[in-house]
């Protein structure tokens, strides 16, 4: 009995010696593009020397996973409209329910996968009957059922690593998720201030019209008074329809952002009611400086990067532990018995093990492993790139809050010199010491004024956001 066991054993110790020889030949990588990763201390706004990248970070993620809906970061606008918008968004969204779903079915795979390394039963029952047609006997009966265990042996760790696989393939898609969440944030926040800006373009270009209209209707006395020519009647005449031409414009483009909103919000309109009027109401929040880069590892779409590239360096051993000898272990108890009731009666048990050696496939295994290496390396150069991407984004989005603030501020003052000056112009046409021609460009150029400051408003806050979705929340 000894010797029957010694001997039943040989194949296996021989597939180990074999499967260390292949392990000794499965090629591994050589260098991780990934293994020295470093960022800058602070954003320095395109400086070079506050820039250079001098801190390492490690490779696992730096910090626990992040609720975006729970920052609430949105509301440092102190806009309760807006908390309103954001809150119906992420409550109806279908992106949103998309998301949801592709993570249940995550973790549904990533369940599976952990399953693979436990025994898997299966059973069967059967009956069946037969008689010959040319003959008058009585039916011959069979009945047999069966239960069948199998359980592959996870001696290398391929059962493992592709449960880890697809548990950080869930962990990835629970990020994509949170990106989900942060864009729509910043989705809505964008479309509330672009209606915000529209409907203010549209109230100062309705009282420009009316500004308009007064001028026309003080030309037109005047020239029934034989002051003027017909000339200076025409040109206030093509002042108005031009002011009417880009009113048709603007309602237009309100029209279309309020349908993108209604897209937003899963078919269901945003009440008239709760639309802003205007920017006054929206206020820059605060942001402290020197952001520090560790700020970025609460990025989703970094998390779910670095989630992936873990996958893909673990794809590596997976894919040559895959051509490694596996050895299966089965069991099975059937009977089977003309009568159903005594098909328990005489079970018969079967145990067996099957080997199979895989790596017989010498080149194609080779060839599989490198191909598993080569991604492994793009998608950490991918990766590299997207994380001095996000650095600069920040940095970027930093720059220009500050030159933006410089931007309004000018934009104001120039809005107020351009007041004041179709003023002093329109006083100086009633005294009939200048021509109706600067007056109306003047008031042309009050009107583009009061346009180019609503767009720096909006623009500020749209880099707002834009600087809070680059570091995953608020600051």
């Amino acid at each position: 009995m000894k010797m029957t066991m010694n001997r039943s054993f040989r194949p296996l110790l021989l597939s180990a010696a074999l499967a260390v020889l292949v392990a000794g030949c499965a090629t591994t990588p050589s260098a991780d593009p990934a293994a020295d990763l470093r960022v800058p201390t602070g954003y320095g706004r395109g400086d070079a020397a506050a820039n250079a990248p001098v801190q390492a970070i490690e490779r696992d993620l730096t910090a626990p996973p992040a609720d975006v809906r729970a920052d609430a970061w949105w509301q440092d606008f102190a806009d309760p409209r807006l908390d309103r918008l954001v809150e119906r968004v992420l409550d109806g969204n279908t992106d949103m329910a998309s998301a949801g779903l592709k993570l249940e079915r995550a973790r549904a795979q990533a369940g599976l996968a952990g399953a693979e390394l436990w025994p898997q039963a299966s059973g069967s029952a059967s009956a069946n009957g037969s008689r010959a047609i040319d003959s008058g006997d009585d039916w011959s009966r069979n009945h047999s059922a069966g239960v069948s265990l199998g359980w592959e042996l996870d001696l290398w760790g391929k059962l493992r690593g592709q449960r880890d696989i697809a548990r950080w393939e869930a962990q990835a898609t629970a990020q994509d998720l949170q990106n989900t969440v942060l864009s729509l944030i910043g989705q809505s926040c964008e479309l509330y201030w672009q209606l915000a800006y529209l409907n203010q373009a549209i109230t100062s270009g309705q009282a420009n019209l009316e500004r308009l209209e007064r001028t026309a209707a003080l030309v037109q006395s005047q020239f029934d008074a034989g002051a003027v020519s017909r000339l200076e009647v025409r040109q206030a005449r093509q002042n108005i329809e031009s002011q009417r031409a880009a009113q048709a414009q603007l309602e237009q483009q309100r029209v279309e952002t309020r349908n993108a909103l209604t897209v937003l919000l899963d078919g269901q309109p945003w009440p008239l009611a709760d639309e802003p009027q205007d920017l006054d109401i929206a206020h820059s929040p605060a942001i402290a400086e020197g952001l520090p880069a560790e700020l970025l590892a609460r990025r989703p779409d970094l998390r779910a990067a670095e989630l992936r590239l873990r996958q893909s360096l673990a794809n590596i051993k997976v894919t040559a532990t895959s051509y490694y000898p596996s050895l299966s272990l089965t069991g099975s108890v059937g009977s089977s018995a003309p009568s159903l009731g005594d098909v328990l009666r005489n079970p018969v048990a079967t145990l067996g093990a099957g080997l199979s050696l895989p790596f017989l496939k010498f080149r194609q295994m080779q060839l599989n492993i490198d191909s598993a290496d080569l991604s492994y390396q793009i998608a950490a150069n991918d990766f590299r790139k997207t994380l001095h991407t996000a650095l600069s984004e920040v940095d970027n989005a930093l720059s220009a809050r500050e030159r933006l603030a410089e931007q309004v501020a000018a934009a104001q003052a120039s809005h107020d010199e351009a007041v004041e000056i179709a003023r002093l112009y329109e006083v100086r046409y009633r005294a009939g010491a200048t021509d109706l021609r600067t007056w109306l460009e003047a008031q042309q150029t009050r009107r583009n004024a009061e346009l180019s400051l609503a767009q720096a408003r909006r623009s500020q806050l749209v880099n707002d956001v834009t600087l809070y979705k680059a570091l995953g929340g608020g600051a």
